[in-house]
This record gives structure tokens, sequence and C-alpha cells, in this order.
């Protein structure tokens, strides 16, 4: 039996198509669905949905959705979305990171050491950012109390010049009477054995 030459190609097109569902039954596991976990931020920064989620900084999944809660307080409620195969503990904290210094942002989850690990629908405890405004304004306080010690330092030392000169003074007059004294004991030892006794 003669196969045509179109024949011949659909066969080969058929066995390569049976090959590739094949492998890729061998190479899935269908038995690591995702889970979800809820975690939530009072400042999110610039954390969008989809953003990447890692776990001991290894992709695990992706943030699913974001949307804002007002009560007791408002925050952002973020959705994250977890590999199967990947489990959060209990004690782990979400934080929110950057890949490089001006890459996308990520939620992070620390590795925690619980021996329980967080179940589907669980709220995982977080971790705001740094806000950069909080550090300017910290920044910008601590400089006015610098400038204010150092006011109050400078009308100290000017208030009292007059004292601390006739402190330098004095220091000075008793270095060099102790330089005598000692010069003296240097020359004469034996004035320390009869000190004493002098009257």
């Amino acid at each position: 039996m003669r196969f045509s030459n179109e024949m011949k190609a659909g066969i080969v097109v058929i066995v390569a198509i049976v090959l590739s569902i094949f492998f890729f039954l061998r190479t899935s596991d269908f038995k690591a669905t995702k889970y979800e976990l809820k975690t939530y931020f009072v400042y999110a920064g610039d954390l969008k949905s989809d953003a990447t989620v890692k776990l001991s900084g290894i992709e695990v999944g992706r943030v699913k959705k974001m949307k804002f809660i007002y009560k007791p307080e408002t925050k952002v409620e973020c959705l994250l979305e977890i590999d199967g195969n990947a489990k959060v503990r209990t004690d782990s904290i979400a934080y929110i990171g950057t890949a490089g210094i001006v890459g996308d942002a990520f939620v992070g989850i620390t590795p925690g050491k619980a021996e329980e690990f967080m179940k589907k629908g669980g709220t995982l405890a977080s971790e705001d950012p740094i806000q950069m405004r909080l550090l300017w304004k910290k920044a910008d306080e601590i400089a006015t109390n610098l400038d204010s010690i150092i006011a109050d330092v400078k009308d100290v030392v000017a208030e009292n010049k007059e004292n601390m000169s006739n402190i330098i003074v004095n220091l000075e007059d008793t270095t060099e009477n102790f330089k005598e004294f000692s010069e003296d004991v240097k020359k004469n030892p034996w004035k320390l054995l009869f000190k004493g006794e002098e009257k």
C-alpha cells in the first residue's frame, strides 16, 4: 500500500500532536492548584494589581485584586493568588518591596517559623512600607531640634565664658603646681617620707 505525500504529512502532524499532549501531561502538576490569601496595607505605595508575589524571594503568585476597606479604618485589601505548591506559614509577614532602585513594586512574604501553614482564604499579617514623606518630615524635625540645641549651647557658652576662662586658668595653675611638685620629688624623694612628721 502506497501513501501519498499528503497522507504522510498528516501522519507526521498527528504523531507530533500526540507526543506534545503526552509530554504536557507528564510535566503538568494538576494537583498544585492555586489558593488565595488576603493581606492589608495602610499605605500600598506603587503596588498594582497583577504585581508579583514572592515567598523568600521566589515568585509564587500574583496580586489578583486590590480594593479599599473603610472600616474600622481606611486600608487597602490585597487578594493574593498563590501557587498550590508554595506553603505560607501562619507567622509569615507580607510586605511591599521594589525590584531594584526604580523597579516595579511586589508583595514579599517572609518565610516564617511556625509549624502550621495558612489555609485557603486566610488573612496574612502585613508590614507597611516606609513613606518617604514621613522620612523627610522626620529629618526636618531632627534638623530643627539640632539647630535649637546648638543655639542653646552657644548661649550657655556665651553666658559662662568668664567662668569657663577661670576654670581653664585654674586647671593650668594646678597643672603647673603639679609639675613643680613632681620635679621637687624627683630631686628630693626623701621629702615624701618625712612630710607627715613635719609640724
